[in-house]
């Protein structure tokens, strides 16, 4: 296994799966948190916390890395690879939104985006993932 290659591929999913979050839960779904703002932390609060998102960011992207390096198929383009290992991926995640749609009041429509945009950003991730790790 390339440790080295690991690395920069961790490092750079940490970055595109943080970056695909910013732009999914700060830009896209904005107004759907807007229309529940009652129910959400107070901003104030939100920001104490923040740096733990990027620690679960961190942790999503090596282990994500690490699962891709042992399923590389050197015989198989990249691009593929890391479309079908983002969607296995995201079909992890996916149960992780309908469970916060049970256990939170959020409404049904954010959770099925939530789970749409949440194969997107992994289906990139993996993207960036493939498009960088070699074995050697």
């Amino acid at each position: 296994m390339n440790l080295k290659g690991l690395g920069i591929a961790s490092g750079a999913a940490f970055v595109a799966y943080s970056a695909l979050a910013y732009v999914v839960h700060n830009v896209l779904l904005v107004n759907d948190y807007q229309a529940i703002a009652s129910s959400l932390r107070a901003p104030e609060a939100f920001l104490q916390r923040l740096p733990l998102i990027y620690v679960g960011n961190l942790v999503l992207a090596v282990a994500v890395t690490i699962i891709y390096a042992h399923g590389y198929e050197p015989s198989k383009n990249w691009i593929g690879q890391g479309f079908r290992f983002g969607l296995i991926v995201g079909t992890l995640m996916a149960p992780v939104a309908l469970t916060e749609y049970v256990v939170y009041p959020v409404p049904g429509a954010l959770a099925l985006k939530w789970i749409v945009y949440g194969y997107l950003q992994m289906v990139i991730t993996a993207w960036v993932v493939a498009g960088i790790y070699r074995p050697e």
